[in-house]
């Protein structure tokens, strides 16, 4: 068994299969790879069989997912994927805007509090 740890945004909206054996909400997820010059993203689909979380599921939800990593080639390129022993939402998606409450505490300029 290959272990793996992956945290990605959700590529595009969760979406609910039913097969005999129950549901589950199939996404993908985008990992990025690298840094500077040598950035690139990496892309795995998943398949959760807690069809309940695909609500939370949106484009651009920040997730983590731990699970057995799985690779199969077809056409000539390999294509990962993850069977998911744990999903967690790790966010927000960037389409939501962050909204302040009056709960929040106002933000403090701390520049303005140094005396020198």
């Amino acid at each position: 068994m290959k272990a793996i740890t992956i945290i990605g945004r959700v590529t595009k909206d969760g979406e609910v299969q039913q097969t005999e054996k129950g549901g589950f909400v199939k996404f993908s997820v985008a990992v990025d790879d690298g840094y500077g010059d040598n950035k690139s993203t990496v892309f795995f689909d998943v398949a959760y069989y807690r069809p309940q979380i695909a609500q939370y599921l949106s484009k651009g939800t920040m997730v983590g997912v731990t699970g057995e990593l799985k690779t199969r080639e077809y056409n000539g390129k390999t294509y990962l994927s993850v069977r998911p022993s744990d999903v967690k939402l790790l966010g927000g998606n960037k389409r939501e805007p962050v909204r302040h409450t009056e709960h929040q505490a106002p933000a403090i300029d701390l520049n303005d509090e140094i005396p020198f």
